[in-house]
């Protein structure tokens, strides 16, 4: 089985994280849709028909292999884009 650290040397499981994972997603669209009253991209404000993605600003696998993996789980890290905006933003991201 797969384990990752997290920063503070916790060793956590592959299954575990991408339940945190799932759970984080879920809250981080509750959270958007609560303060605004609708769901929509952070980066374009598209909503309405459009298929909105919960991304990591930090990917899941950057922040395992740099052992910081509970940024997986963390709904600061986790921002809700289109597909399009999602793709964009991976092809231009390092991390």
């Amino acid at each position: 089985m797969n384990h990752y650290y997290t920063s503070d040397g916790q060793r956590v499981a592959k299954s575990v994280i991408e339940s945190r994972v799932k759970l984080a997603k879920k809250i981080a669209v509750d959270e958007q849709r609560d303060e605004h009253g609708y769901n929509f991209c952070v980066e374009c404000g598209r909503s309405n028909g459009v298929i909105l993605d919960c991304s990591h600003t930090i990917s899941v696998d950057y922040a395992q292999k740099t052992a910081r993996t509970e940024l997986a789980w963390d709904t600061d890290n986790i921002k809700l884009r289109c597909r399009e905006c999602h793709i964009k933003h991976d092809s231009q991201s390092k991390l």
